[in-house]
C-alpha cells in the first residue's frame, strides 16, 4: 500500500510554539507506523516532501497529534483539492484512514475519515495491511474486513452504541530497537525508553491514553551503543524510567547524548546533560500560576519554595544565553482560577532572580496557554479557559529583572482553544461542516460555531453521558469520574500563600487588586462567572 502521510501540519506548529526550525521527515507517530508496516508492504510519504497529488496514493494517513492540529483538517482537505465529507468522495479518491492521541474523541471526524484506529497502531496495521492485499486492493471488501479486526472503527460499517470499539495498546513498544527511526533530518536517532505517564495530571491526556509501558534498559543499551552521538529518549516521561540512571550512564560512556528537550523540573538535576552548557533545552510544565492550582492538577510536588530552589539550581549551572535555558508551560484560566494568583507566579519567579549568581544574565521564558478540557481525561468535564494576553500583561514588570531575562509567548490564544474546544466535542456531522467553515472563513464567531457543530465550550454536566463513552478506553468513565471529583476537591482549596502581592510600580496603568485571593469558589459560581464572559 503506497500513502499520502499528514499530520495537519502538526511540525509546523510545534516549530512556532518553540521558534525553532530544522529539516524533518514524517512526525514521530507516523514513523513508528512506517517502520510497522514495511514488512507488509506499506511505503509512506510525507506530505510534505511529494508534489503528488492524493489521487496518486491508495490511503491518505492522518495522524492528530493534539487537538489543536484537528482544527488544520479542513485546510488540509482543500490544499489537497480532496472532498472532506466521506460521503462525497468516490473510488477515485484514496481511503482516508485516521489515528493519533489527539482524535482520542473521533467523533468529530467521524463523517470524514474511511476508518479509525481506535489506540496504539502495533496490532491493528499489520492486519489492516494484510486484509488490503488480500482483497486486490477493493476498497468495499476491504472495508468490510476491517470493520472485522479489533480495534478499528469503520463509520460506514458499524454502528455506534451497538458495536464497541475497544482502544488498543501495544503490549510490545520495541519498534525503535529494532528500526532506526528518525525524525529531524540531523542524524540525531529517536529510542523509545518508555510509553504513557505514570503523574497522571488532571488536563493532560498522555497519562489517561494507556497504562505507562517500559523498555528494559538491557533492550536499550545495546542500540544506544550502535546509534549515533545524539539520541532522543523517547517518553511520556522518560526521568521516571526505573532505570534511567543506567541508561544514561551508558550514553554517557558511548560518548553520547540525549537531545530530547523537556524534563520534569524534579529530576532535571539528577540529568548529566543539564550541566553541559549548550546541549539542552528544558521545558517545564509548571502548569498553575499557584501551588493550590499545580497541586489540583496533578504537579502537587512543585511547591513554590521547589521552584524556586530547584529552578536557581540549575539556572546557576548553565550561563549560555541561548542553550541551556529553560522555559515553563503554564496554563491560563485554569479552573476556579482566582483573580489575583497571578502574583502568587509573580513572587516565585521575583525568588529565583534573587537567588541566582554569577555575571550572566539567565533565561526563563513562560509559554503561556489557555486550558481546554481533553476529551479522555479527568478535566474533560470542564469549561475552556482563557486569559492569556492579560496573564502576559500582568507579568511584564518581569521582564525587567536584573538577573533574570524573563520572556513570555502567547502563541495559542482564547479564541482558538475555544473552537477546538467546540471542535473536540463535535457531532459527526457537526465536526464536518466545522472544518468546512474554518478552511473558509477567518475566525468565524463562536457563536457561529457552536451552532455549526451541535457543542460548546462550556462546562459539561458530570451526570449525563458524553458523547464518546460509545468507545472503551483504557481507563474506564468511573476512573475518570473519581479523579475528575478529587480535582475540585483541590480547587477549593487554600493557596500557600493567603494574601496577595500588589502590582509592581512598573505596571502603573493598571489596576491594583487588593482583595483576599483564598477565598473558595463553588462549581455554580465558576460556570456563571465563566459564562459572561463569553
Amino acid at each position: 500500500m503506497r500513502v499520502f502521510a499528514s499530520s495537519f501540519k502538526s511540525w509546523r506548529m510545534l516549530e512556532e510554539t518553540h521558534d525553532v526550525k530544522e529539516p524533518h521527515g514524517l512526525i514521530f507517530p507516523l514513523a513508528v507506523l512506517g517502520a510497522i508496516g514495511a514488512p507488509y508492504g506499506l511505503e509512506m510519504v510525507a506530505e510534505e516532501f511529494t508534489q503528488e497529488p492524493v489521487t496518486a496514493f491508495d490511503s491518505v494517513f492522518i495522524s492528530v497529534m493534539d487537538s489543536r492540529c484537528m482544527i488544520e483538517g479542513g485546510k488540509s482537505f482543500r490544499d489537497w483539492g480532496m472532498p472532506i465529507r466521506r460521503q462525497d468522495r468516490d473510488g477515485r479518491w484514496p481511503l482516508v484512514w485516521a489515528g493519533g492521541q489527539g482524535l482520542h474523541n473521533p467523533l468529530p471526524m467521524a463523517d470524514v475519515f474511511d476508518l479509525y484506529v481506535h489506540g496504539d497502531a502495533e496490532e491493528p496495521l499489520p492486519e489492516l495491511l494484510e486484509a488490503w492485499d488480500a482483497v486486490g486492493g477493493d476498497r468495499e471488501r476491504f472495508l468490510d474486513r476491517a470493520a472485522a479486526v479489533e480495534s478499528v472503527y469503520v463509520p460506514s460499517r458499524h454502528v455506534l452504541g451497538r458495536d464497541r470499539i475497544r482502544q488498543a495498546w501495544a503490549k510490545d513498544i520495541s519498534i525503535t530497537l529494532k528500526h532506526s527511526i528518525q525524525v529531524s533530518h540531523n542524524g540525531q536517532r529517536r529510542v523509545e525508553i518508555a510509553r504513557g505517564c505514570q503523574f497522571k495530571c488532571g488536563f493532560c491526556s498522555l497519562g489517561w491514553r494507556s497504562p505507562v509501558q517500559e523498555n528494559s534498559a538491557a533492550e536499550i543499551i545495546p542500540v544506544i551503543e550502535a546509534a549515533p552521538k545524539i539520541v532522543h529518549l523517547q517518553a511520556g516521561d522518560a526521568e521516571s524510567h526505573p532505570e534511567i540512571g543506567v541508561i544514561r550512564a551508558a550514553l554517557r560512556q558511548h560518548g553520547g547524548r540525549d537531545n530530547g528537550w523537556t524534563g520534569r523540573l524534579d529530576t532535571t538535576l539528577s540529568n548529566p546533560d543539564a550541566r553541559v552548557p549548550g546541549t539542552k533545552r528544558y521545558a517545564f510544565g509548571v502548569e498553575g500560576v499557584s501551588a493550590r492550582l499545580r497541586r489540583a492538577v496533578g504537579k502537587g510536588y512543585l511547591t513554590d519554595a521547589r521552584l524556586i530552589r530547584d529552578t536557581v539550581d540549575i539556572l546557576n549551572k548553565t550561563e549560555e544565553r541561548f542553550y541551556g535555558r529553560a522555559a515553563w508551560h503554564l496554563i491560563s484560566g485554569l479552573p476556579m482560577e482566582r483573580r489575583n494568583e497571578v502574583n502568587d507566579l509573580k513572587r516565585v519567579i521575583r525568588g529565583i532572580n534573587d537567588g541566582l549568581h554569577g555575571t550572566t544574565r539567565r533565561n526563563l521564558a513562560l509559554h503561556w496557554q489557555p486550558f481546554q478540557p481533553l476529551p479522555g481525561t479527568p478535566m474533560q468535564w470542564f469549561g475552556c479557559g482563557g486569559g492569556v494576553l492579560e496573564k502576559a500583561r500582568q507579568c511584564k514588570d518581569l521582564e525587567k529583572l536584573p538577573r533574570l531575562r524573563v520572556t513570555q509567548a502567547t502563541g495559542r490564544r482564547d479564541y482558538m482553544a475555544a473552537a477546538t474546544t467546540i471542535l473536540s466535542r463535535a457531532t459527526p456531522a457537526g465536526g464536518a461542516r466545522m472544518l468546512e467553515m474554518m478552511a473558509e472563513w477567518d475566525r468565524p464567531e463562536l457563536a457561529t460555531l457552536r451552532e455549526v457543530a451541535e457543542a460548546d465550550e462550556y462546562d459539561l454536566p458530570i451526570d449525563q453521558p458524553l458523547p464518546w463513552d460509545v468507545f472503551d478506553y483504557a481507563y474506564p468513565r468511573e476512573v475518570l469520574e473519581r479523579a475528575y471529583r478529587a480535582t475540585v476537591k483541590k480547587l477549593q482549596g487554600r493557596n500557600e500563600t493567603a494574601t496577595p502581592e500588589p502590582e509592581a510600580a512598573s505596571c502603573s496603568t493598571t489596576t491594583n487588586h487588593t482583595e483576599p485571593n483564598d477565598q473558595p469558589i463553588t462549581l455554580e459560581e465558576y460556570g456563571a462567572a465563566l459564562a459572561r464572559t463569553r
